[in-house]
């Protein structure tokens, strides 16, 4: 079922039952010393149409002025917790339980929802998608300070049972779930540091078979630099964290799986035209409203 994004949207091919009752999204942001980019996660989440949500940033005491930011920037349901934690996926699983939604996602300080009706379409394909427990898109990666340049384009496809093993996983700051998975199979394992989403969703997905739904569409602008994809020797050791994560599945893949996963990162760099246009259009859009939001402090 294809999913076009046209302009700001992604156009449902069917109407959602206006009866059942909408779902509440959580989104779960965690943060560390990112007082020069927080400001852009939080606007993209109020400038969504869909209201029924609720932002929940976990601050790990950072240094800078990122909370103070936060506290100028709020708009709509925003929580905030500012505490000591131990790493991105602590501060993650902290959000998760702090969830008041139905169903949670994670956007990480420094990325950005691609435009004002991605919580309407998924909260409208939850809504067709009944016994869908998850639901995900694609993503792109964007210059940490030019957003309407693209440097990767992650295309996720419909899962099938043994993509993994080919290096497949979906974009997880486009994956939605609902909460209740979580209490039924767990959060983030602490003992991994950079692949522990990866874990996860091999739990979720694989292990678990939970039922998913793939919307073909552009979900999230996501800057590069991030921890996992800073540069292409943390993509490697990344993706060698992958591999040692099954261990904790007692799943044991050949060597040759991480050439895969290289193979799968490698075709990213390959980006459509129309891609490049919209998201310059969609960047372009995002700038002129926030102008009109918050201020940030400076430094």
């Amino acid at each position: 079922m294809t999913l076009p994004i046209i302009q700001n949207a992604i156009q449902l091919p069917y109407r959602a039952d206006m009866n059942v009752p909408a779902i509440k999204i959580s989104i779960i942001t965690p943060v560390y010393n990112a007082e020069t980019m927080i400001r852009d996660c939080m606007e993209s989440v109020a400038i969504q149409g869909y209201l029924n949500k609720e932002h929940i940033i976990v601050d790990g005491l950072s240094s800078d002025n990122t909370v103070a930011v936060i506290n100028n920037c709020k708009r709509g349901v925003v929580k905030l917790v500012s505490e000591k934690d131990e790493g991105i996926y602590d501060a993650l699983n902290k959000g998760i339980e702090l969830a008041g939604g139905d169903v949670v996602c994670f956007l990480s300080a420094d990325d950005m929802f691609a435009h004002e009706n991605v919580l309407q379409s998924i909260a409208d394909a939850f809504q067709i998608h009944v016994h869908a427990d998850m639901i995900y898109g694609d993503i792109i990666y964007v210059e940490r300070n030019n957003l309407s340049n693209v440097v990767r384009y992650w295309k996720s496809s419909q899962f099938k049972p043994g993509l993994f093993k080919k290096g497949w996983m979906a974009p997880n700051t486009a994956l939605f779930v609902r909460k209740e998975m979580f209490k039924k199979y767990g959060g983030f394992n602490l003992k991994l540091k950079m692949a522990s989403d990866y874990e996860l969703q091999f739990r979720f997905f694989e292990k678990h078979k939970l039922k998913s739904v793939y919307l073909p569409g552009i979900i999230v602008r996501m800057r590069t630099g991030g921890v996992s994809n800073s540069n292409w020797k943390s993509i490697y050791k990344s993706v060698r964290e992958c591999f040692d994560a099954l261990v904790y599945q007692n799943v044991h893949f050949p060597l040759i799986y991480i050439l895969n996963i290289l193979f799968y990162r490698l075709k990213q760099i390959k980006i459509p035209p129309d891609v490049k246009k919209l998201n310059y259009e969609q960047a372009n859009l995002f700038s002129q409203k926030l102008e009109h939001s918050c201020s940030s402090l400076n430094p």
